[in-house]
């Protein structure tokens, strides 16, 4: 049974993740590593049931109208995610550039609200849940404020050198986390882009990671500062919004 509800969920995760472009039943099996006849079988049964809708025999499917039905039923993390849009959409805006906040739950990281401000990068999530947690600004600044044995646990289990300069060892790691906590935010230079992360606190307690991207060419000291003072304000912002509300 577990290993139906993965299959079936993971089928309805890539639709959602590539619509508002249709996913063909072969690319969807191909994908998941998954028999055409048991990507079929999903298909139909999330058609039936409202989850997807079927664009043409050729093109695929898309996302249908019963999940966004169900978020707005469902309101999740509403306190913060109703402070924190209108700031998204204005830091996104005025650094022209990808924003957006996160939260862990369990061992996973989890875009809540995403904002692209620049038309030439679209950038989306394409999971639900990433494992990213070491290879992300949000994602190594959440871990900053949890306890250091829950920090060592997930960083045996998702390691990655990609954006820890310096981190070979546990004491250069627990170094690190504590640098960021200092610090306030976290940045790095991954691959082709720039990565910013900063906390949003709720009456103290760390609740959120607000985070940014943006081109390589755009990562210099100069900007990363500008940046940098952006996002700690609209932080700032939000973690006042957030004191009178229960997280």
């Amino acid at each position: 049974m577990i290993k139906v509800i993965d299959k079936t969920f993971g089928v309805l995760e890539a639709i959602v993740a590539a619509s508002p472009q249709p996913v063909a039943p072969t690319k969807l099996a191909k994908t998941l590593g998954l028999t055409v006849s048991t990507v079929s079988h999903i298909l139909k049964m999330l058609l039936d049931s409202g989850y997807i809708l079927q664009v043409s025999r050729q093109a695929g499917y898309v996302a249908g109208p019963k999940l966004p039905v169900l978020s707005n039923m469902a309101n999740f993390e509403g306190a913060l995610l109703s402070a924190a849009r209108p700031l998204v959409d204005r830091v996104a805006q005025s650094i022209q550039e990808t924003v957006l906040i996160s939260r862990i739950y369990g061992d996973l990281r989890y875009v809540l609200y995403l904002k692209n401000g620049n038309p030439a990068r679209a950038i989306r999530p394409t999971r639900a849940g990433s494992d990213d947690l070491y290879r992300t600004a949000t994602g190594l600044l959440e871990l900053a404020y949890r306890p250091w044995k829950e920090q060592l646990a997930l960083y045996r289990k998702y390691h990655t050198a990609e954006v820890l300069p310096g981190a070979e060892t546990t004491e250069q790691l627990q170094q690190l986390f504590a640098d960021i906590c200092h610090d306030g935010f976290f940045t790095a230079r991954k691959r082709d882009m720039g990565i910013f992360a900063v906390p949003v606190f709720a009456d103290g307690k760390f609740v959120a990671a607000l985070g940014c991207n943006l081109p390589a060419s755009r990562f210099t000291p100069a900007h990363n500062k500008k940046v940098i003072k952006i996002l700690q304000g609209a932080a700032e912002e939000l973690s006042a919004a957030l004191g009178t509300h229960e997280i």
